[in-house]
């Protein structure tokens, strides 16, 4: 019998005592005060040396860095890990999560997770305990981690800041990630620059600190300010890791699927804590353009269904909202009619541009889970046409959809210079009644013709038509429209 012969003869008795063990003290366990679990996982990589492979769950405050839940390793791509709970969680469900802690892991524990085949998280593992027979065998996927030495930042320069959220009474933080153009000069009051916000920061700008790859918005923008672009900032806003689902949504009906994943929404408190806490540092302390026309907010999955509701919220703030695969199928089917059914847009002074985007393709993801883009492709529809049922001007929302595409960043930072340009373009221009593009008289003759009963406007027209903003169409905004075409 040569050497592998018996290196798997070995692999073969230390698998099956492993399973002999389990049903023998499970059997033996619950018949007392206690019952075991024998969590058996294969990974599909090797892992590396010194990596241990743990589990976080309900039954360990989800906890992955508790030694007491660290796998042992039987073979290469096999680890087991059996442990006693008491016997009165039998017939309840438990939930858990695989990780892999690294030597120099100095985070929660949650930085490398299990994933959907390499694609991107999934929900938590559920199992119902048995009075007997309690193991549970896994193929569990993780995803590769980045070389620490190897940031894939290419342009600009990005900077860290660490911030506590006011608005959330258990104290906690969150890093800021602010990524500056080339050429930024902080001494340079006189040049100031167009800011964008978006959710998921940690995905953004680097792949060292991504999950699953990153958004390339440092060489997208690079590339579009060097070709006229509008000098941008943009500041990344870290989520909350164990809190994401929660801070990234807002207090809508949660269906079945969203109840799995959100507890507590919070949406409401973080969308305020960037409006009111991050933006206001964020101008005092670089050379921004804080007014609305130059201010944009973006974000993918729940950070595409934040943007949504801030840019709708806070439309007084933000000029557009880059909407990339909002997972709408967590919630209930009417809950976009209740949420727009809160604004008039016929009477509302500003409105944000929307750039709406989704694939269609399922991939590794679980089928049906929150990351399931096939789950979401009819949502850019839905939205737009819940939006022009309103009277909200089609002009300023631009949608795309690509039956190729998945849930995952690689698709999103693709597809981010076209929303990026699209925006620029698109653009709805006050007292331009007539549609044109183009502020003149016969805009002013329109609005006359209008105040004087002698012609109509169309409702969606009548917004614009306040062009003084005062909530009134009169003679003073025809006077102001005259004054600027005149250039006093």
């Amino acid at each position: 019998m040569n050497r592998t012969h018996i290196v798997g003869s070995v692999i073969a008795i230390i698998l099956s005592l492993a399973l002999m063990f389990s049903a023998v003290s499970t059997g033996a366990s619950a018949a007392g005060n206690t019952v075991t679990l024998t969590f058996n996982a294969t990974v599909a990589n090797s892992i590396p040396q010194g990596t241990k492979v743990s589990i976080g769950s309900s039954l360990n405050t989800w906890n992955p860095k508790d030694t007491k839940w660290y796998a042992t390793q039987l073979d290469e791509t096999h680890f087991s890990l059996v442990v006693s709970v008491g016997s009165e969680y039998i017939g309840q469900e438990i939930e858990y999560k695989w990780t892999l802690q690294y030597p120099d892991n100095e985070g929660n524990g949650w930085e490398y997770c299990e994933s959907a085949a390499g694609t991107g998280p999934f929900g938590n593992r559920k199992y119902i305990v048995k009075d007997a027979d309690n193991v549970l065998n896994d193929t569990v996927s993780f995803p590769n981690k980045p070389e620490e030495t190897k940031s894939t930042l290419t342009c600009g320069k990005l900077e860290t800041i660490e911030m506590k959220m006011p608005q959330f009474s258990d104290g906690r933080k969150r890093t800021i990630r602010v990524w500056l153009p080339d050429g930024y000069d902080a001494e340079d009051s006189e040049k100031k620059y167009s800011v964008l916000y978006m959710h998921d920061g940690q995905n953004l700008f680097d792949a060292a600190t991504s999950f699953l790859g990153e958004w390339e918005v440092d060489e997208s923008l690079t590339k579009l300010m060097n070709k006229g672009y509008e000098s941008t900032i943009v500041v990344g806003i870290d989520n909350g890791e164990l809190e994401r689902f929660n801070e990234l949504s807002p207090s809508w009906e949660l269906n079945a699927l969203g109840k799995e994943y959100i507890s507590a929404p919070a949406g409401e408190k973080y969308a305020d804590f960037i409006v009111n806490t991050v933006k206001p540092y964020i101008d005092e302390h670089y050379n921004t353009k804080p007014q609305r026309e130059y201010t944009g907010i973006g974000g993918s999955s729940m950070g595409g269904i934040m943007s949504l509701y801030m840019a709708m919220e806070y439309a007084d703030v933000f000029d557009y909202g880059i909407i990339f695969s909002p997972a709408m199928h967590i919630y209930n089917e009417d809950v976009l009619d209740k949420f727009f059914d809160n604004y008039n847009f016929t009477a509302m002074r500003y409105l944000p541009k929307l750039y709406l985007f989704a694939g269609a393709k399922t991939g590794g993801s679980e089928p049906g889970s929150p990351y399931d883009e096939a789950c979401i492709t009819k949502y850019v529809d839905i939205i737009k046409n819940d939006l022009t049922d309103r009277n909200y001007p089609e002009q300023i929302i631009g949608t795309l959809t690509d039956k190729n595409e998945y849930h995952i960043e690689s698709t999103w930072a693709k597809f981010f210079p076209t929303a990026l340009q699209w925006l620029s373009n698109a653009r709805e221009i006050p007292g331009d009644v007539n549609g044109d593009g183009v502020l003149n008289v016969d805009d002013a003759t329109a609005i006359q013709k209008y105040i004087c009963a002698i012609d109509v406007l169309p409702l969606e027209k009548q917004r614009l038509a306040d062009f003084n903003g005062d909530s009134f169409i009169n003679i003073e905004d025809v006077t102001a429209i005259q004054r600027k075409i005149a250039g006093l």
